[in-house]
């Protein structure tokens, strides 16, 4: 069984989407570094995205997931490094999409609290540092949505190329 060979408008498909997912993942972790405010009232509290560990695992997932995508947008296309790309595909949809999940739950306890661990909802007195990580997750999901369509047009067009010639 030889190469088999992906058709030029798949190809720039793909190209198009890495492209995307890179400046989704460039701009929430953007979002999530600036995510930071002082309240004063009822008490002296600053929040920042540091203060969860969750938080830093969204960001760090979030600027591998740019960095490789910046990567594979300027490789050439005659490289040989195309053919670890989907497995790597799948292996940072899956970070990105844990990392997303678990940013989403800490944004949600941030929103709303959690009574039984008597931890207060802070979004009302830090509304700005809310609308940012939410802004953040947000985004980032958009990377994990352009992750998925990478995959599966990188996936069909190797297991089916007569379909999307």
């Amino acid at each position: 069984m030889g190469d088999v060979e992906i058709p030029a408008l798949v190809k720039q498909i793909v190209r198009g989407l890495r492209g995307s997912a890179f400046l989704a993942t460039v701009l929430a972790t953007s979002f999530m570094a600036a995510s930071h405010e002082k309240a004063i009232f009822p008490f002296d509290y600053k929040a920042d995205y540091t203060d969860l560990m969750l938080f830093k695992a969204f960001l760090g997932s979030n600027i591998a997931a740019s960095l490789y995508s910046f990567f594979f947008v300027c490789l050439p296309p005659k490289s040989l490094l195309w053919r670890l790309a989907i497995v790597l595909d799948v292996i940072m949809f899956g970070i990105l999409a844990a990392m997303d999940s678990a940013a989403m739950a800490a944004a949600y306890l941030h929103k709303n609290g959690d009574s039984q661990a008597l931890w207060p909802p802070i979004c009302s007195q830090v509304p700005t540092y809310c609308y940012r990580v939410i802004l953040a997750i947000s985004i980032g999901l958009g990377g994990v949505f352009m992750f998925l369509l990478i995959i599966i047009f990188s996936i069909s067009a190797i297991l089916n190329p007569l379909i999307l010639v």
